[in-house]
């Protein structure tokens, strides 16, 4: 099992068939894990942030 972001292409081009699509979850979610927020360095914080806009984005 394997991300959709990761397999759209291969699916797309015919090399990956999926399966059980039915009894999939239809999301998943995403969680980052970083220290307390109180000390939280302002790159960490942009980087989540990118990666939540990304996936949000990018939801099949």
């Amino acid at each position: 099992m394997i991300p959709d972001f990761i397999a759209r292409p291969y699916i797309e081009t015919g090399e990956l068939v999926p399966l059980f699509d039915d009894y999939l979850p239809k999301d998943r979610g995403i969680y980052a894990v970083y220290p307390h927020r109180r000390y939280l360095p302002a790159k960490v914080r942009v980087f989540v942030d990118f990666l939540h806009g990304w996936f949000r984005q990018h939801a099949s």
